[in-house]
């Protein structure tokens, strides 16, 4: 039951510690808006408030003297680092901060946050803030209902005293009171209407009588005021008796079980157990003096927890995904934003990547960006042609990437709204895929698909809704997408990837093949596999044997040669582990070089482990064999595990008739039973570890990092290595190596007994080492030269040494190489470019440029392929680290190291002989952007003349798809490359026929209403159950107003954006209909709506289960209006299908807003309650009969509770209001079951 959910965790141990450490405050940098310079302040927690105050250094008094305060309750997130606008605008002063010491407060209870930036005096300090912090906020928002009435009555109280104290330090009275005259003024702020004659009645029963107050009278008398003697009448049955306390002054736990059982339904047995309530009372009065076996509560105390969250309408059940997500799509509604980094208006107020972290974090799924061409090739987002501020894409990318998931796992759909040139739209493409990395979806999920993926299968996932271009031949991969040769053949000739295809659309594969390349560093020619595309070479040092004369279709290339296969087939021999289940376990030994002294010697060396230490090898005496080894009684044991056949199986015993299937259960079963003999009997436990033989060997290094490896294997020869422990995972180890003047890194993990690189095993690392060191690990190098300790000591040290000569400076720093990296970069090429100008480079892509000098934003200045110090553009180039390309042999992110490739458009290519031993002639391949030409070896002149044949045909119709697409581009107006990026919501026109699922069409709300409702409703019904439509505002809300979209939800419409920035009944609806299924952001759709009888207009469809509400709206607290007294009534209404939707009752105007009671019921009937949302509204009614918004509530009416229930009231932007809530009596029945 959910009202016994964990209240307040106790603060322990070092969590206690740092809270300590917060109350007592630190001092910090705080860094103020345009109007002020950053500058000092002491920074404390306050426990008892909840609250975060700060105050100047100086302040006599902290507590009472302070400058400013942040309720823990409004805090909405805490970031480390310095993301915030004041950090951007004071970025050159913050520079000289480092970002673990800073961190970001935000907090509000609107849609625009404000930021709390401070930098702490160490990073320390800094951790132990974020942590306090995040733990206070989770504190607070669980805290039981008593406990925040006292945080809040105190917080109100000190208050209180802070005025007091300041007037009575300007005028030189005595010490700080609280008077009866500040009560008074009190309660008039809290709405609470009472005559001086009645105020005076209830201060004089106060048994002190005395003017001045202090925080326990304050209490006691807010709590008579509260909850007035006859409330409880409100509850009693129709003779006047509360049935649920016998002597109508407290409440036991049997009758509280009672209550619980019959008024709320919650038949949860495990909840409602003695222990169960019992805890629950403990946890709600927090009254040492009750802390007994059998607890109660007072009947106030009943009438607080019926007021409080823990007594929620709001089934918690329902804050986790339950729906099914594997439907595709098209079944879900997808909550969706409107112009997104927007703030306030559409026409003047601030764009902010804020507004995207937002948005995301409340659970919204489709956000959108207006690109507008920008500086840097980079596009800016902003309302276009409006007075709308502007801010970066890759900000707002970046800023995406960061939230984008920590709500929810399921896609976020970004609806790009674009207004670049195409050189732009280029940039935006290659920005996406570095920025969201694997996050981006740049392929269908399943070539064969006949329908929109699930959003199970896109969790985690990024995707585009754009413009896509009309498909043709020029169908690629697209900017950025790797795999190996295998995949990226494939993808040449099957179409798929970025691209749909049909089949007079496929992408041609003009020729592949296993030809010879030369290795840029040894010289030697080794065998490459080739694929040769009409836009691409493809090359790749692993060769796949299927693809080369082992299919009977296989027209291109030569088969590989019988030494290449033989070498293949004894690769794949050699690694072949035994697959059994025993043999990955740490018990198996398998054979011990030493036999059976071996294993003598490995029991005596861990008999600390006691009685049933053991191993199992196999038997040095009966081959085929195992033997079992164990400690008993102070020594070494051995019996022979024999092995028989029974019915064409194996069977392993050690008693005779007790056989097993296997080994592993063999030992499984003895580890848990009595293992019994003539001799002994006893129970196997500890096996004893495996021999750490990699230890020993020299190039083992323990201790050394993986900075430290690098230092030192960029000074050696290629093939040098070392094996260390990782740093990321407990089993795992990482070979460094060097390659071509890099260092690469490959992860070993250790599993069981084995170590395991990709999907090759081995028992140990000396025998995995060893096997490298005789075929290649990476490309063609072989491990060959380890790395000595002694090796590693004395290259480090001549590093420092190099560094000291270099530099001048006598002082080592923490690293054993200094070089200035802003001086000096290596950069890789992003796209090709051709010089202009004789001052400029050329390069093509991927192209590899050294000594890059970044002299100004635009230019850079470096050196590649013989030329020296020439300029380049900045955005064609992104910065890499040559000395360390990580290949994680697991998960490889890139395949630069195996598979790259040429562009073949604009290649002249040329055939010569060649006098190179097993070489005859030589291809040599010259493209517009190449410095050097790329040259492959033949040892077939045929074969030769097949392939400059087929690259001349190629390179010609590459270039006369260039021209078509450039053709189609301009006119389209969308590059290739980012439409190579768009999979499943491409942007069309609506039509009204011959739909493709991967398609979509936007519609601003009249357009909609008159398509969806007018035109032909039927046709949207039956459009929406299989493609999706998006519905926005119309241009004219320049005050970001939204429309109703219930009635668009209705017929199907999947995402109805809305301004998330604004605050009106739009929103709220939106907020309350995907809070549901865990606030994931998708509402899988009601079965009914998929049959094509449905009509949302027609309240005799199928599946609909009319049910009959009655509601009794019997009271409300602390319905506040801006410190201002109110006349508070309740509006109550259902919006939902047209039949069903409108306002079902109102009560009349009360004159409290305090705590208001009506005790007024009404009835209704909804014949569609899954589309149908219960809204409370609390209006205030002025003196001239106009009715002001104080506090809304919103739920889906299959969400709710029945029985006493709190209705828990939130502000126009749906963030909860601090003790406002209504008390409501609410039953729900089935019509059809009566």
């Amino acid at each position: 039951m959910s009202c016994f959910s964990a209240m307040n965790a106790p603060l322990l141990g070092e969590m206690e510690q740092t809270i300590g450490m917060l109350e007592r405050g630190t001092i910090v940098t705080k860094l103020y808006g345009k109007q002020r310079r950053p500058d000092r302040r002491r920074l404390m927690l306050i426990r008892e408030t909840q609250q975060l105050l700060w105050a100047t250094v100086a302040a006599h008094s902290p507590r009472s003297d302070y400058e400013g305060a942040i309720q823990l309750r409004e805090i909405r997130e805490i970031r480390v680092g310095k993301h915030s606008k004041e950090f951007r605008l004071f970025a050159e002063e913050c520079q000289r901060f480092e970002s673990s010491k800073c961190f970001v407060v935000l907090h509000g209870t609107n849609f625009k946050l404000k930021s709390f930036s401070v930098v702490a005096l160490s990073k320390i300090e800094a951790e132990n803030w974020v942590r306090g912090l995040r733990y206070m906020v989770r504190d607070t928002l669980a805290a039981p209902y008593p406990m925040q009435i006292d945080r809040w009555l105190r917080r109100e109280y000190y208050q209180i005293e802070n005025v007091n104290s300041q007037s009575t330090k300007s005028s030189d009275q005595g010490p700080t009171q609280v008077t009866i005259k500040d009560f008074k003024l009190f309660l008039a702020s809290v709405s609470c209407k009472m005559s001086t004659s009645k105020f005076m009645e209830c201060f004089s029963e106060d048994v002190r009588r005395k003017h001045d107050l202090k925080f326990d009278d304050f209490s006691r008398l807010y709590q008579k005021l509260l909850q007035p003697n006859n409330f409880v009448n409100t509850l009693c049955n129709s003779n006047g008796v509360f049935p649920y306390s016998q002597d109508q002054q407290t409440v036991r736990q049997l009758q509280l079980k009672q209550f619980l059982e019959i008024e709320q339904r919650e038949l949860n047995s495990s909840d409602l157990s003695a222990a169960s309530i019992a805890s629950f009372i403990r946890d709600l009065v927090q009254d040492v003096e009750r802390d007994v076996q059998e607890p109660h509560l007072t009947v106030a105390e009943f009438v607080d927890f019926l007021f409080s969250k823990q007594n929620d309408i709001w089934d918690k059940k329902f804050n986790n995904v339950f729906m099914d997500m594997t439907l595709p799509l098209s079944n879900y509604w997808i909550a969706s934003s409107h112009n997104t980094y927007l703030t306030g208006d559409q026409f003047s107020s601030e764009s902010s990547c804020e507004a995207y972290a937002r948005a995301l974090r409340m659970g919204c799924r489709c956000i959108e960006l207006d690109c507008w061409n920008g500086p840097d090739n980079l596009p800016y987002i902003f309302h276009g042609h409006t007075m709308t501020s502007k801010i970066k894409f890759m900000d707002v990318i970046k800023t995406i990437k960061d939230h984008a998931f920590t709500t929810s796992e399921y896609p976020v759909i970004l609806s790009i709204e674009q207004n670049c040139s195409l050189e732009q739209q280029r940039n935006m493409a290659q920005a996406l895929i570095e920025v969201f990395g694997d996050m981006l979806l740049t392929q269908p999920c399943d070539r064969n698909e006949q329908h929109l993926p699930s959003p199970f299968q896109l969790r985690h996932k990024i995707i585009l809704k754009h413009k896509k271009l009309p498909q043709f031949d020029d169908i690629g991969n697209g900017i950025g997408v790797t795999g190996t040769l295998t995949q990226r053949s494939s993808l040449a000739a099957g179409g798929g990837g970025a691209g749909e295809i049909d089949g007079e659309n496929v992408r041609k594969v003009f020729k592949e093949g296993v030809l010879y390349f030369r290795d840029p560093v040894d010289k030697s020619w080794n065998l490459y596999q080739f694929v040769l595309t009409h836009q691409e070479l493809i090359y790749s040092s692993e060769i796949n044997e299927s693809r080369n004369g082992n299919s009977e279709d296989d027209d291109f290339g030569v088969s590989l040669s019988g030494t290449l296969k033989n070498s293949i087939q004894q690769k794949q021999k050699d690694t072949s582990v035994n697959d059994e289940l025993h043999f990955g376990e740490n018990w198996f030994h398998g054979k011990l070089e030493g036999g059976r002294k071996e294993a003598d010697d490995l029991l005596k060396k861990y008999k600390h482990l006691g009685d049933g230490t053991f191993l199992v090898r196999e038997s040095a005496t009966f081959v085929g064999d195992y033997s079992l080894s164990f400690w008993r009684r102070n020594r070494p044991n051995h019996c022979r595990i024999k092995l028989k056949h029974e019915n064409g199986t194996i069977k392993y015993y050690l008693v005779e008739n007790f056989v097993f299937d296997s080994l592993y259960s063999l030992i499984v079963y003895y580890r848990k039973n009595m293992l019994r003999s003539s001799e002994f009997s006893i129970i196997l436990k500890e096996p004893v570890p495996q021999p750490k033989k990699h230890e020993d060997q020299e190039w083992f290094h323990p201790n050394t990092t993986k900075e430290q490896a690098e230092q030192a294997l960029c000074r050696l020869e290629m093939g040098s290595f070392l094996v260390r422990p990782s740093v990321q995972s407990a089993n795992a180890f990482v070979i460094s190596f060097t390659i071509n003047r890099k260092i690469k890194h490959c992860r070993i993990l250790q599993e069981g007994r084995l170590y395991g690189i990709d999907t090759m095993n081995f028992e140990s690392l000396v025998s995995l080492v060893h096997y490298y060191t005789r075929n290649p690990l990476y490309r063609n190098v072989k491990l060959s030269h380890p790395v000595s300790q002694e090796n590693l000591v004395q290259v480090l040290t001549e590093g420092a040494q190099c560094a000291l000569v270099a530099t001048g400076d006598g002082n080592v720093a923490s690293n054993y190489m200094g070089p200035n990296l802003d001086e000096y970069v290596t950069c890789k090429a992003l796209y090709s470019y051709k010089a202009s100008k004789p001052d400029e480079l050329s390069f093509p892509k991927h192209a590899i440029i050294t000594n890059v000098q970044r002299d100004n934003s635009m230019w850079w200045i470096g050196d590649y392929g013989g030329m020296i110090k020439k300029h380049l553009p900045a955005n064609y180039v992104k910065v890499i680290d040559c000395a360390t390309e990580d290949y994680n042999s697991m998960n490889e992110e890139g395949t630069d190291g195996r598979t790259d490739s040429i562009e073949i458009f604009g290649a002249v290519a040329s055939l010569f002989e060649s006098n190179e031993p097993g070489i005859i002639f030589k291809l040599q391949i010259q493209t517009p952007t190449m410095q050097n030409p790329f040259v492959i070896g033949f040892d077939n002149q045929e074969i030769a003349y097949e392939w400059i044949k087929a690259i001349q045909e190629a390179a010609l119709v590459a270039s006369q798809l260039a021209t078509e697409r450039r053709k189609k581009e301009r006119t389209a107006r969308v590059a290739k490359e980012m439409s190579d990026l768009i999979i499943y919501f491409r942007s069309v026109p609506f039509r009204e026929h011959s739909w493709i699922f991967q398609e979509m069409s936007s519609f601003p709300e009249t357009k909609a209403e008159k398509q969806f409702f007018q035109n032909n409703p039927q046709l949207f019904l039956t459009y929406h159950r299989q493609q999706i439509s998006r519905v926005y505002p119309k241009g004219q809300r320049l005050d970001s107003s939204n429309f109703n979209p219930m009635p668009f939800w209705n017929v199907g419409s999947q995402m109805i954006a809305l301004n998330y920035q604004t605050g009106d009944k739009a929103m709220q609806l939106n907020q309350a209909k995907f809070r549901n299924n865990g606030q994931c952001g998708y509402i899988l759709k009601p079965s009914f709506m998929q049959s094509d009888s449905f009509n949302p207009n027609n309240p005799q469809c199928n599946g609909l289960n009319e049910i009959k509400v009655c509601l009794r709206l019997i009271a409300a607290r602390h319905l506040f209006r801006g410190g201002r007294s109110n006349n508070p009534q309740i509006v109550v209404e259902v919006v939902g299908a047209s039949f069903d939707s409108g306002v079902k009752y109102r009560t009349k105007v009360n004159e409290n807003g305090f705590n208001p009671v009506w005790n007024e019921t009404c009835e209704f009937s909804v014949r569609n309650p899954h589309f149908a949302i219960l809204r409370f509204e609390v209006q205030d009614e002025d003196m001239f009969a106009e009715t002001h918004f104080i506090a809304q509530a919103c739920y889906p009416l299959t969400c709710l509770r029945q029985g006493y229930r709190s209705v828990v009231l939130r502000n126009k932007f749906s963030e909860e209001l601090e003790l406002s809530s209504l008390l409501v009596h609410i039953t729900i029945e089935s019509v059809s079951s009566t």
